[in-house]
């Protein structure tokens, strides 16, 4: 894949640049920028760039400290640093308005930049987002996050990430899940905790009705089965334009890029 990198706000941000076809129709089409979650990289989208190709320009990034980007120095990893980053790189590329897509984690980092700049995103899309935990009550959120917060002060936590991304890896391909655990036990602590504690107090609500009250702004989700929690942004927000897609996993870029591009095409499309 065609990789450079651009500076960020913390450091060097390495992407991955498809340009569109040559024949001056898909240079129309509005550019793709494509973020992948915790322990992701650029490499978690290339079987949707593949499918994307000469369709339209499009671009994966690496979050900082992930990988070729480097990590900051203040090892802040909450969802607005990183959209400080995404937006540095449509800077740097001259992109004045994109389809902004995110996975997970990366959904969070999304909607931060959309919120913060409508007037650059175009189209929001939300790959199976994790729910807002500011909407459960206190009570039932610390009940359900102390023992994760806990288990990061300990030498086993790795033990308690694994069980988190064992339960998110149902129903995904064997292929899938083998990519998700090797990055997984390659991501140092600072990352997972960094993500792990700015997700948990993230306003995602909030900040994504923000970019709903924006003039012109179109938001989506693609959902895999078994995201029905009563604080999935989807169930929060119906407003959200949702779809599922059956027979995978939290991964679902990745277990099945034909039918996730397809969607993905008809949504940037629809007038």
């Amino acid at each position: 894949m065609p990789s450079h990198t651009v500076a960020g706000p913390a450091g060097a941000l390495h992407i991955v640049d498809h340009p569109a076809a040559g024949d001056g129709t898909a240079g129309e089409a509005l550019p793709l920028v494509l973020v992948h979650g915790m322990v992701g990289h650029v490499g978690f989208w290339e079987a949707p760039l593949a499918h994307l190709a000469g369709r339209r320009r499009a671009l994966a990034v690496d979050l900082r400290g992930h990988g070729a980007s480097e990590a900051p120095p203040d090892a802040d990893y909450s969802p607005d640093a990183c959209a400080a980053d995404v937006l540095a790189v449509l800077d740097a590329l001259g992109l004045p308005r994109v389809a902004l897509v995110g996975h997970s984690f990366g959904t969070l980092v999304a909607i931060a930049a959309a919120a913060g700049h409508p007037d650059r995103v175009a189209r929001l899309v939300l790959v199976d987002p994790p729910g807002d935990f500011t909407q459960l009550p206190a009570e039932i959120r610390e009940q359900q996050l102390s023992p994760l917060k806990a288990a990061f002060e300990t030498d086993d936590w790795r033990s308690a990430t694994r069980a988190g991304f064992d339960g998110a890896l149902v129903g995904s391909a064997p292929a899938t899940r083998d990519v998700v655990l090797g990055r997984l036990a390659a991501t140092p602590r600072d990352r997972l905790l960094g993500m792990y504690r700015s997700m948990i107090d993230f306003p995602a609500v909030d900040t994504l009705d923000r970019y709903l009250a924006a003039p012109g702004s179109r938001a989506h989700a693609i959902i895999a089965p078994s995201n029905a929690r009563p604080f999935s942004l989807h169930v929060l927000r119906p407003a959200l334009e949702a779809a599922v897609l059956r027979g995978t996993g939290h991964w679902l870029m990745m277990d099945a890029p034909d039918r996730f591009t397809e969607q993905l095409e008809a949504w940037l499309t629809a007038a």
